[in-house]
């Protein structure tokens, strides 16, 4: 008696043979051939029978027993899980020739085809792994899968020589772009004008899509002739209208861009959580199994955890919008009031430089020029007495150093006549200069908190690159 398994069908097919007609070399052509599925010459069965493969019901009909009833009901287990596994198998090649129909179709390289490829193939490697797939089913796939891979991989292979093209193509149009900006730059010709240019070359730059070589390439250059251009305007002593304060309303600017960007990131990520809740909550609404439905209560526990911790984050940022918005008005307002003075100064060099040339080209009376001798003798009296405040100032106690400072530069200025030192009283300290001081310290600390507060910024965002990642 045989009992073969089909297992695509799930039938148990039973031959029966009569005894005498099973010699010796019968036999052994069943045990040796037939039974590794190899093609042997038998002899007609008196008997077939064909059953569909049961976990309640045997193997055998009721008319027919075999001596070795252990390896029939082993021979039962086995076999239904062979049946299981080859309907699983059957299962993966069907989803993976619905893959390589989409690659076909698709004609062209996509990301989309690729993960559906990687995930497909992770699902049957978990299955490998559990051995719920036999060996040989698991190297059919195995092959079917590297074909696609490779097929994919040929794909991408033509859009990065194609996405190389193109990059190159926009590196060679920004260094035109940048040859001109660079030009002006060493020239130092409308300086405001190139900032503003290269601050739209930058934001045109994040639009474009490079190869990294050529990403950094161009941001280098970029950057370079941000710093030329700053370095230049730095130099120029106010001349081109408040550079200080021009250069901090360009870096308020940069970071209120950059947290409008990290905002919009950590706004979309909420969206995306928000959305797996949603997912979550319906499935735990359909879930049959405890296990499955705790599982899910725990992702969902997980999520909204995620999702508060970002809120935080982004009640933070719209804090330090409304900071960064606050400061922008404040430089806008400093660097209008600094051009203005430039402006004015500009204008009283002007007219020295216009004064100075007529007198220059009149004829000085005696006169006028014992008035000039007079004055002179006042300037060079001015300065004795000048000297003598240095002194003074040196002796003072350290609480008074910064008054008497102050009050000694509004002398130097012609502002006023020297302050004398009356008994019982103290120095009197000029209000006006007193002010500019503070401005100035209140700019080199706001300067300051500024670049700690860009490096802090920098690894904020690195950390929610990295976390959006995983």
């Amino acid at each position: 008696m045989t009992i073969e398994l089909q297992v695509t069908d799930n039938i148990v097919r039973i031959q029966t043979f009569p005894e005498k007609v099973v010699t010796d070399e019968v036999y052994t052509a069943f045990m040796d051939k037939w039974r590794k599925g190899q093609d042997a010459e038998l002899p007609e069965p008196d008997r077939v029978i064909a059953r569909e493969l049961s976990v309640t019901d045997g193997l055998l009909p009721e008319d027919l027993k075999a001596e070795q009833t252990d390896m029939i009901v082993r021979a039962q287990t086995e076999w239904h899980f062979n049946v299981l596994s080859e309907k699983l198998a059957q299962n993966y090649r069907s989803e993976l020739a619905e893959i390589e129909d989409r690659i076909e179709r698709a004609g062209a390289y996509s990301s989309d085809l690729w993960n559906q490829a990687k995930a497909f193939w992770q699902k049957v490697q978990g299955q490998l792994q559990d051995k719920t797939l036999m060996r040989e089913q698991g190297n059919e796939l195995r092959k079917r899968s590297d074909a696609v891979f490779a097929k994919l991989k040929e794909l991408r292979e033509a859009v990065n020589a194609q996405y190389e093209e193109e990059s190159g193509k926009q590196k060679a149009k920004f260094a035109t772009l940048l040859d001109d900006v660079e030009k002006r730059i060493v020239e130092g010709t409308h300086l405001n004008k190139v900032f503003q240019e290269l601050r739209e070359l930058q934001r045109k730059f994040h639009g474009v899509k490079f190869t990294k070589t050529d990403r950094d390439h161009v941001y280098g250059r970029i950057d370079a002739a941000f710093k030329a251009v700053k370095e230049k305007r730095g130099g120029g002593k106010g001349s081109d209208g408040g550079s200080a304060a021009t250069a901090a309303l360009g870096r308020n600017e940069s970071r209120y861009q950059g947290l409008l960007k990290a905002m919009e990131r950590m706004q979309k990520s909420i969206g995306r959580d928000e959305e797996d809740l949603k997912f979550e909550r319906r499935r735990i609404e359909r879930t049959d199994g405890q296990l499955e439905a705790q599982i899910r209560q725990a992702k969902i526990v997980m999520i909204e955890s995620r999702v508060a911790s970002k809120n935080e984050k982004l009640a933070d940022m719209v804090k330090t919008k409304a900071m960064l918005e606050g400061r922008i008005e404040k430089d806008k307002q400093r660097a209008e009031k600094q051009a203005r003075k430039a402006a004015e100064r500009a204008a009283k060099d002007a007219a020295r430089a216009k004064i100075a040339a007529e007198m220059g080209s009149r004829t000085v009376s005696p006169e006028e020029q014992a008035k000039l001798a007079a004055a002179a003798a006042l300037i060079k009296e001015g300065k004795r007495k000048g000297k003598a405040d240095r002194k003074e100032l040196r002796q003072a106690a350290p609480g008074d150093v910064a008054a008497n400072f102050a009050a000694f530069s509004q002398v130097l200025a012609g502002e006023v006549d020297p302050p004398r030192k009356v008994k019982g009283k103290q120095r009197t300290a000029a209000p006006s200069l007193l002010q500019q001081a503070t401005e100035v310290v209140d700019e080199v600390i706001e300067k300051a908190q500024h670049e700690v507060q860009s490096v802090v910024d920098t690894v904020k965002a690195t950390a929610r690159v990295i976390s959006e990642e995983e």
